[in-house]
């Protein structure tokens, strides 16, 4: 009732300052643009449309902006004209300036969508209202390329072979495109009719203009594109590229050195090779050989203090391109699991799972080696999308040296192969879908410690999306099915796993069964949204995951046995008015539990957050939210539910023009129980610095406070009453300090040529107290659910390293728990890069790498930043230096 009545308050105050109708035509006619056919080699790709072929083609013009002003005529004049032979389709835009000083041009590496003017040309080529393929161009001749799937989806890291040029001249500018016809994906049909865009934005006015036009209340992007006519007669094309590629590195750090390796450095060598082929005009083939990333940027670091894993985004080139194809989602954003999916490529190449149990000197792989992956991806002319993905990972092993005797060797991750092939399937243009999935993971597990593993792990998914009633609603959902296999012990290892936890006493139809050798389970979920209108979106959802679904042995997922609800509502505001440009009101509830039943309660509450953007594109923004008291499943590890006293909690956040020299972003927020004493407070402060039109700085920080008063630690594990015998549960009160920066600056001599810098240290500290006894987790009060432990019935051993306690006030001197002293943790890392990447022609490349890697921790958990910097920065370390060089073969 009160978030409610708050988004009752937020519409109207805000709808105040924004109130304003702009007259609006029906503008959604569709475009056609007829290209022409020309004898192959007669345009010269330089920028400048001067070419008698340009003069015999029709230019396009009529454009229409959707910003600021949507649906008005754009302020500058913008038209193309499209050509074509039998290799490739060349575009030519003319960028009319009545300002041509005001034009932004930014010179930055490939890809980077900066503050500056732009041009795009996108082709549906297959035709299905859902896939299109963008090439953008700056004043600079700065190239960009995405891949839109699914109608209004961007896959940002697909890279395609074309040639782009720009020039800047008294009118204005003007871009000429060469793309061949072998980087798209179409039919073989004689004659041919692809979706058309064509993209203006104007940097200084903020300024978007397209050639086909649709409105803010309209969902999708693809399916409004126009028509490009008169493709005849275009040869099957011959596509095969070899990219060969050598790495060397040499790494140096004072941790090498020891009693059987007398030297600071290692040399790493490397060969692989990368290979395309184009089975088809629609069909790819692409295989990687022993293949290397060194030039990915590190991962963020984090310190774990829970018992889940930690999801890192996926960075390497071979598995980020295309990835739209094999994702098979099955959670929800807002649930907690919104990860969770079939496919999660980190899997392949992953750290070894093992570590060997030796007094030995060892050397240990960080990743598991990729001897081979392929993938088969693409679209048939009758709307099918096809999507197979093969790879096999070496088995790995350790080196145990010793100083007096024979070297050994110990597998820490066998031979695996992965599989995943998808499949989806267009209709009714687009509007339906309906699709599957099938992933497996295989393990050679010769060594008897390695069957704690799964040996096999099968996973199978339908999924389907339907787009009805003048494309106002959309229902969609998925049901997917996992089956994995093993020892005994690997399947009651997988039963006692927090992605499961079948061993909480209070779950009354779960419990292990050490016997099994194998484990199913099923996820389903659906939902039905409102993705059209003008002011009023929203969503409702809901889905199940069983308590024995498991998909983390090739996908992602957490934890498992629960139902999860929600409904999504919102109010938005495209149109400026006096003050506002675009503003919204949303309010989120959710309602979770678990297989139990409904009295089982694992979340339950909402939020109503607002966004507002000014005339002067500033934005401000925030929200507010309050979840009643529920209970915490997981938070004793496998042991009994935790009641949660209800918390409050905001955000708020702000940032300023990006077009700006100096841009800030700053966000904060806040959550907190009153009962149990808990305080979360966090900050994000940021900024953008461009001093010049090649040059950019930006810095990014976290800094966290907590304050937990029932807080497990790092290898936590229940406490065995050593008079009874019985399970019991042990928290203890968490002082908790986080800080994180994170520092990038790009420096780009040419759009070939390009510097960047990637640091990111981190430093985080804790120090545990009060230790509690949870005596009633279910109690409605907090003193009643846990007994704090007092000085009187603490260290009765005088044992250093731990602190032992006598639960009857110490009248009989004996030891009931022991709980580890030295909990307390200081944990400090830094990661930088620091990359030259020479893209010395079109598809080949050479980079010269640094990377640091630097690490400290202590059992001290107070907090000092200068100290704490000190310590890490004067840590040994690894500095590892890399060249790697690639070449494109066009066969």
């Amino acid at each position: 009732m009160i978030l409610r009545s708050l988004a009752a308050v937020l519409i109207g105050g805000i709808a105040v300052l924004a109130a304003k109708d702009l007259d609006r035509t029906d503008l959604e006619v569709p475009r056609s643009a007829q290209a022409l056919k020309i004898a192959t080699g007669g345009i010269y790709i330089d920028g400048v449309v001067d070419e008698d072929e340009w003069d015999r083609a029709r230019f396009v013009s009529n454009f229409v902006q959707r910003d600021p002003l949507e649906g008005e005529d754009p302020t500058e004049l913008t038209e193309f004209a499209i050509l074509y032979d039998d290799e490739f389709i060349y575009v030519a835009v003319r960028a009319n300036d009545s300002d041509p000083s005001g034009i932004r041009s930014i010179l930055s590496r490939r890809d980077e969508q900066t503050p500056s003017d732009w041009v795009f040309v996108a082709f549906d080529s297959y035709g299905d209202n859902r896939t299109a393929f963008e090439f953008w161009l700056n004043p600079l001749g700065v190239k960009r390329d995405v891949r839109r799937y699914d109608d209004d989806q961007m896959d940002p890291d697909w890279d395609s072979i074309w040639e782009g040029k720009t020039t800047v001249h008294n009118t204005g500018w003007s871009a000429e495109y060469r793309i061949p016809f072998r980087e798209l994906r179409f039919s073989d049909a004689h004659s041919q009719s692809w979706g058309l865009q064509v993209y203006r934005h104007i940097s200084r006015k903020n300024e978007d203009n397209y050639w086909t036009f649709w409105g803010k209340e309209e969902a999708g992007h693809v399916r409004h594109y126009g028509q490009l006519t008169n493709l005849v007669d275009i040869p099957r094309q011959r596509r095969v590229y070899v990219s060969p590629y050598s790495t060397g590195q040499y790494a140096v750090s004072a941790d090498y050195v020891n009693a059987v390796h007398s030297k600071n450095y290692e040399v790493r060598p490397n060969l692989g090779a990368d290979v395309k082929v184009g089975l088809t005009n629609n069909l790819t083939l692409d295989v990687t050989f022993n293949p290397d990333f060194g030039q990915v940027e590190a991962d963020p670091a984090v310190l774990n203090l829970t018992d889940f894993e930690t999801f890192y985004a996926e960075k390497r080139p071979f598995f980020v391109e295309g990835s739209n194809i094999f994702n098979f989602t099955v959670g929800f954003g807002g649930d907690g699991q919104g990860e969770s999916n079939l496919f999660y490529p980190r899997r392949i190449g992953r750290r070894p799972q093992f570590s060997p149990d030796t007094e030995g000197y060892t050397e240990e792989p960080t990743a598991t080696t990729i001897l081979g992956a392929a993938k088969l991806s693409g679209k048939t002319s009758h709307g099918t999308s096809i999507g197979v993905l093969s790879a096999l990972t070496a088995e790995e092993q350790a080196i145990i040296r010793f100083t007096d005797q024979p070297t050994e060797k110990e597998v820490v991750e066998p031979l695996t192969n992965y599989f995943v092939t998808r499949v989806q399937q267009d209709l009714r243009e687009g509007k339906t879908t309906i699709g599957g999935i099938l992933t497996s993971t295989n393990r050679r597990l010769d060594e008897s410690y390695l069957k704690s593993l799964r040996r096999d792990s099968y996973a199978a998914g339908l999924d389907f999306s339907h787009l009805f009633h003048d494309d106002t609603y959309q229902v969609g959902g998925a049901l997917s099915g996992t089956s994995v296999r093993g020892a005994r012990e690997a399947i009651t290892d997988t039963q006692e796993s927090s992605v499961h936890y079948f061993q909480r006493p209070d779950a009354a139809s779960l419990e292990v069964d050490t016997t099994l050798t194998e484990l199913s389970g099923y996820a389903y979920k659906v939902s039905f949204d409102k993705v059209r209108g003008e002011h009023w979106r929203g969503n409702i959802r809901h889905q199940k995951f069983s308590p024995g679904f498991e998909a983390n042995d090739i996908g992602y997922n957490g934890f498992v046995g629960r139902y999860s609800n929600g409904a999504f509502i919102q109010y938005r505001e495209d149109s400026p008015g006096n003050y506002v440009r675009q503003w919204n009101v949303n309010l989120n509830l959710f309602y979770n539990h678990t297989v139990e039943g409904v009295h089982d309660i694992m979340g339950r509450g909402g939020n109503i957050n607002t966004s507002i953007t000014f005339l002067n594109y500033w934005t401000v923004g925030g929200g507010m939210f309050h979840n009643p008291t529920a209970l915490h499943q997981t938070a004793l590890w496998g042991g009994p539910a935790l009641a949660t006293d209800r918390s409050w909690g905001g955000f708020a956040f702000m940032s300023s023009d990006p077009r700006k020299v100096f841009s800030i972003n700053l966000s904060a927020f806040t959550f907190g129980q009153k009962e149990a004493d808990i305080r979360y407070v966090g900050f994000n402060p940021g900024f953008t610095w461009r001093p010049t039109d090649y040059f950019s700085l930006t810095a990014s920080s976290q800094i966290r406070i907590i304050h937990d008063t029932w807080m497990p630690w790092i290898d936590y594990e229940s406490s065995e009453d050593q008079q009874t015998g019985d399970e019991r549960f042990i928290v203890a009160t968490l002082d908790q300090t986080t800080v994180g920066t994170t520092l990038r600056f790009d420096l780009t001599l040419t759009p070939d040529l390009t510097i960047q810098f990637y640091g990111s240290p981190y430093l985080d500290a804790g120090i545990f107290s009060e230790d509690k006894l949870v005596v009633a987790p279910k109690a409605g009060a907090f003193t009643e659910r846990y007994h704090t432990f007092t000085a009187e019935e603490r260290d009765w051993d005088g044992n250093p390293n731990t602190y032992d306690y006598d639960v009857d006030g110490g009248h009989d001197g004996v030891i009931n728990f022991e709980v580890p002293e030295d909990r307390d943790f200081n944990y400090k890392q830094f990661n930088a890069n620091l990359v030259l990447r020479w893209e010395y022609q079109t598809g080949s490349a050479v980079y010269l790498v640094w990377s640091n890697n630097l690490s400290h921790s202590v059992d001290v958990g107070d907090f000092d930043f200068a100290r704490d910097m000190k310590q890490l920065l004067k840590s040994s370390g690894e500095n590892v230096f890399m060249i790697k060089a690639s070449y494109l073969l066009n066969i």
